[in-house]
C-alpha cells in the first residue's frame, strides 16, 4: 500500500486467503470457506477536511450475502460495519441503499470513486474509496462465490441446530 489517500496499485491489497479455490465459483457447502480481505485507505469527510483511515474489506463464503468493512482511525477502536455484498455491486453503478448505508459512485478528475455513508443513531459518516479497489474486491468475492449461488454456502444444518427445541 502506497500511503496516499487512495491505493490504486495494480495489486490494491487484495487478497484471496482460503484453500480450495473454485473455478467459476460454483457453489459447494464441502469447500473450505474462502476469505477475501483488501486493506485500503479511503478519506474520511469530517467538515472541510478528509482524513486516511485504514480500512478492511472483508468477504467469507460462511457469510455469503455479506460483506464487512472496518475502519481503523488509528484509536484502539476499530469501527465495523456488515451489509449486503448487493448493495456494494449496486452502488458501484448508481445510488444504491435506503437506510443505515448508501453507496453510490462518482468521478472526480478522471479518477473513480465509491461513496459510502453510513447512519448510526445521529451519528454519520462519510467516506470515498477508490473505485479500483472497491472492483477489485468485488470481483475476488463473486470469484469466492457466484451471484446467485450464496444459498449453496449457507450452513443451513448449523442454523437449525441452534433454534429452541432442535438437538
Amino acid at each position: 500500500m502506497s500511503g496516499r489517500v487512495f491505493d490504486t496499485d495494480d495489486e490494491p491489497g487484495c487478497a484471496r486467503q482460503g484453500r480450495g479455490h473454485r473455478q467459476g465459483g460454483h457453489a459447494r457447502r464441502d469447500v473450505e470457506p474462502e476469505p477475501v480481505t483488501c486493506r485500503t485507505v479511503v478519506a474520511l469527510f469530517e467538515g472541510e477536511e478528509t482524513l486516511p483511515v485504514v480500512t478492511d474489506l472483508r468477504y467469507d463464503s460462511t457469510h455469503p450475502y455479506s460483506v464487512f468493512v472496518a475502519f481503523n482511525a488509528g484509536t484502539d477502536m476499530v469501527v465495523e460495519w456488515e451489509f449486503g455484498r448487493e448493495l456494494l455491486t449496486s452502488g458501484r453503478r448508481r445510488l444504491a441503499g435506503h437506510g443505515d448505508v448508501q453507496i453510490w459512485p462518482a468521478e472526480i478528475r478522471g479518477h473513480g470513486l465509491v461513496y459510502m455513508s453510513f447512519r448510526s443513531g445521529g451519528e454519520k459518516f462519510v467516506v470515498a474509496a477508490s473505485a479500483v479497489v472497491i472492483d477489485e474486491f468485488v470481483k475476488r468475492a463473486v470469484e469466492a462465490v457466484s451471484h446467485g449461488e450464496e444459498g449453496g454456502f449457507l450452513a443451513m444444518e448449523s442454523f437449525v441446530g441452534q433454534l429452541p427445541g432442535e438437538a
